[in-house]
């Protein structure tokens, strides 16, 4: 069983997950299947994840998270600190898969989009520092947002006043559309900028290597993430990492890409990684030119 060490409990203002609501919602669970838990892109919700859920292979273990302010049953102002955040989701699906994530065991992927992206990365080292020998069994797949070596290279956007906010939104992402404001209300839009904020003030420093096994995923119709950014995951990881593209903007777990999204996604699930230390080939034409913004 994987049991968090103190440096992770301790934090003063860390929430004990066993006194919280829970954050992961289980959308199908076999036994003994490979799980995946989905982690969405900023503002993102369990809705978020549901599409995707969907269309990914029937036989794998599906759940999704739920961050406090991003759902009415997760009560508390929303969370800016990533790593606060992953300290306590790592928590949770320690206890929730338990013997699972031995290396014995069936496994699990955590699948990031843009802000989850971070959020499953920071998650992935947290259970690695749990216990190391999850690494064996334990899958990161990230997509949409930039290696966490890398800090971002545009002014922040959490700051902005509503209306360029959502402006720079549609301009940067292409998100959601002209009825994009409709659709945020106060907490929604607090979500929005907390998991923003997340994202823009993030910074590596001394974190280990992640020695679990890494795809990366690049979406080459989406402007937010350059080449050299998404190539750069390598400089977080120590065990193999593998490079995939698909032709999907920033949003891939819904709409047209969903299916070949998930495709790639049951893909990565059922391959064997390659031998610890040997990282796989990045062949040039995986890393297109990112498109003009």
């Amino acid at each position: 069983m994987i049991s968090l060490p103190s440096a992770v409990r301790a934090e003063p203002e860390a929430v004990s997950p066993a006194l919280s609501p829970a954050l992961l919602r289980w959308v199908r669970r076999p036994a003994g299947a490979p799980a995946i838990i989905c982690l969405p892109h900023a503002g993102g919700s369990v809705l978020s994840c549901l599409g995707l859920a969907a269309v990914l292979p029937d036989d794998l273990a599906i759940a999704t998270v739920a961050l406090p302010g991003h759902a009415p049953d997760v009560p508390g102002a929303p969370e800016a600190d990533v790593r606060r955040l992953a300290a306590r989701l790592a928590g949770e699906i320690a206890a929730a898969l338990d013997a699972e994530l031995a290396p014995q065991g069936a496994g699990l992927t955590l699948l990031g989009n843009s802000f989850g992206a971070l959020l499953a990365f920071e998650t992935a080292l947290a259970l690695e520092r749990a216990d190391a020998d999850c690494a064996s069994r334990l899958h990161l797949v990230v997509s949409g947002f930039r290696s966490p070596s890398r800090p971002p290279s545009d002014a922040p956007l959490h700051l902005l006043p509503r209306a360029v906010l959502l402006a720079e939104l549609r301009e940067c992402f292409g998100a959601v559309g002209p009825d994009l404001g409709d659709l945020l209300g106060a907490r929604e839009e607090a979500a929005l900028r907390a998991d923003l904020e997340a994202c823009e003030t993030y910074r590596l420093g001394a974190a280990p290597l992640l020695r679990c096994a890494t795809s990366v995923i690049r979406l080459t119709a989406d402007p937010s993430v350059s080449a050299q950014e998404c190539a750069a995951w390598r400089e977080v990881c120590a065990g193999p990492v593998q490079f995939r593209a698909l032709d999907a903007g920033h949003f891939p777990w819904s709409g047209a890409a969903a299916p070949a999204f998930a495709r790639l996604v049951g893909e990565r699930v059922a391959s064997e990684p390659a031998p610890a230390g040997r990282p796989a080939p990045c062949p040039p034409a995986l890393f297109p030119p990112a498109r003009e913004s």
